[in-house]
This record gives structure tokens, sequence and C-alpha cells, in this order.
């Protein structure tokens, strides 16, 4: 069933009265077959209150079609089209460029951005060159013939410096790993899930763009109650991260290294207390990178916590039953964590 999300009015021009009046402007999550999937998206369309019919407008089917082809894109847990402009635009090319750079015809990066959905494989590269500018280069090089002298010297340049300047974040990408290789089942302890990586990093840009003054400590309690409210709701945590007991409330393994993501900008502010770190957006997160379910459980997390300080986000889950219940360095089980959480 379709569910209503907004009705706006508006003066048109009605094709079926053929006449400008006012009509009905409705966007919507509807249920659509894709493929071997049926997934709920957002469309837009606009309705004739006279004769009680609907149509498109300009780009609105195409927004619909590309909005469905996105859910199914997040289903099957494949990079949706507005990343892989992300990738694209992170290394400063064009379509025929970075189809180009990846040794792909001219206009499969344009159709993926577009209308086609790729494969795994083709999924996997993008995702691979996406977070290494090393692997961008080396096959900048390998596919040196397909670029003019100038731009292949002005492309390799760049990757240079992109090398440069996410050495450290890459490392720290694989330091999380390393420390969940205990953890490669799916397990109370995980929610029921396998660590992700860029999941994180999109939720950790989410909140540095949406949250103010958003520091380490505040931070990992964000990612701690949308993770166990999504396992409450859907049986399953967003990110696959693991939380322990610890002083300032429940962190995740691997926390030290999580604030090196490449998705947001982490600075180091020395204080008489200590060091601390303050966590800034580097831009706008790419939209739609969550399903609909997650999307609704980060915003309300975002809207319940977003004007708390860290000595308040910290009261408040020291008053969490399950925090109380659990001892310092503990695993905080997801099962328990969801059936008392006061959210």
């Amino acid at each position: 069933m379709d569910r209503i999300i907004k009705i706006e009015k508006c003066q048109h021009d009605c094709p079926l009265c053929d006449e400008v009046h006012e009509v009905e402007k409705i966007t919507r999550i509807i249920s659509s077959k894709i493929k071997d999937c049926v997934v709920e998206h957002e469309e837009t369309v606009l309705r004739c209150p006279v004769n009680d019919e609907e149509w498109y407008y300009g780009k609105m089917l195409d927004d619909s079609l590309t909005s469905m082809r996105n859910a199914y894109r997040i289903n099957k847990n494949l990079l949706t089209s507005d990343e892989i402009v992300s990738i694209r635009k992170r290394y400063k090319l064009s379509q025929k460029e970075l189809s180009n750079l990846l040794g792909w015809g001219d206009i499969t990066v344009s159709r993926y951005e577009t209308k086609l959905i790729q494969d795994e494989t083709y999924d996997g590269i993008l995702r691979m060159v996406g977070r290494n500018p090393s692997l961008a280069l080396e096959m900048l090089n390998s596919h040196k013939d397909r670029f003019n002298e100038n731009r292949f010297i002005e492309i390799k340049a760049f990757l240079a410096e992109k090398i440069k300047a996410d050495n450290n974040k890459e490392l720290k990408r694989q330091e999380i790993i390393n420390q969940y290789v205990d953890f490669d089942i799916e397990t109370d302890s995980n929610g029921f899930k396998l660590l992700d990586v860029d999941k994180i990093g999109d939720i950790l840009a989410y909140y540095a763009n949406y949250v103010n003054k958003l520091y380490k400590v505040k931070l990992m309690k964000l990612l701690w109650y949308a993770d166990v409210l999504y396992f409450k709701e859907y049986k399953k945590s967003m990110t696959g991260l693991v939380y322990t007991h610890m002083p300032l409330g429940a962190l995740p393994i691997g926390h030290n290294e999580i604030v090196y993501a490449h998705t947001i900008k982490t600075i180091e502010e020395e204080t008489e207390n200590g060091t601390t770190y303050h966590i800034l957006s580097l831009s706008p997160p790419v939209n739609p990178i969550f399903s609909l379910e997650e999307q609704n459980v980060l915003a309300r997390v975002a809207t319940k916590f977003k004007d708390y300080s860290a000595n308040e986000i910290i009261k408040y889950m020291h008053d969490e039953e399950v925090y109380k219940s659990t001892v310092n360095g503990e695993i905080i089980s997801y099962s328990k964590a969801s059936s008392t959480i006061s959210l």
C-alpha cells in the first residue's frame, strides 16, 4: 500500500483539463518490482482533483525510476548512482575519464549513473578504486593510452596527492577490520551482521552533517543508539560493530580508528582535560545511501540527541538498564540492549 509523505497544492497546467488550475503534488512511498525484488521507493506525481487522475511532469518519472533502481541497489548491497557520482567527483573525473581509467567502455559509467544497474564485479571494482587512490593510480597507468598526455599528467599528480592525504585513513580502515577477525560470524555480539566499514563511514558523515558540536564521545553514543534501535526494529544491526561497556558508556571495538574514516574530518584539540576529537563534515552525505528504514532510525536518533552535550548523553546512557547490568570491558548484547533501550 502506498504511503503518502506530503501533499502540496500548486497552480499547474493540467493536461487532463487543458488549463491551468490548482492541482496536488503528491510525494509518496510505493512498492515496485525490479528484477527479482519488490522494493519500496519514493516518487512524486501530480494529481488533478477534477478528474481524480495522476500524471508525471518533467523529470518526475525519471526520478521515480532512479529511486527504484537505487532501492534495488541498496537491497543488493550495491553502490547507488549517487555514490558512483561521489567516487568520480572525489577524483575530479568526467564520466568518460573514469570509464577510461577503469578500462571500461566510454559510456559505461554514464549508464551506471543514470539508467543501468552494475553487476557485483563492476561494483566491487568501483568500491575498491573509490576508497583506494593507489589502486586508481595503478589503473590509470595501465590505461595511459586512453588519455591525452596533459590530462594524464594532471590526473596522475592529483592521485599522488590523494594517496599522501589518504594513506593514514586507509591504514586506520585496515586496523578496524583487523580488530574484527574474531567476529567473522553473525552473532548477538555484532547484531547478526558482519562488519560493514563503508556503512559506518556513511553514518559518520550523516551525523557530522546534522549534529552540531559533534565530538568523539557523543558520536560513539549516536552509533550505539542507531545500531541498537535498528536491531530492535529489524533484528539486525546497521554496522556490525561490537560494543563494550566502558566508563564513558558503550564504545565500539575500534573506536580510536573509526574517527579517522575518510567520510569525515577529525581535528584533535588539546584541552586541560586532555585530547578531544572534533568531528566535522567533509561534504553533504550522498543521498540516498541508506534504506528508508535506516534513514528513519538515523533521523530519530539525531533528533533525540542533537542538542545533548557529551556529559548529558553519557549520563543518559549510564541510566540504561543494559549499561547498569554489565561491567567494564564486557560486550553488550544487542538483544539485551534492544529489550531495555529508552528511546
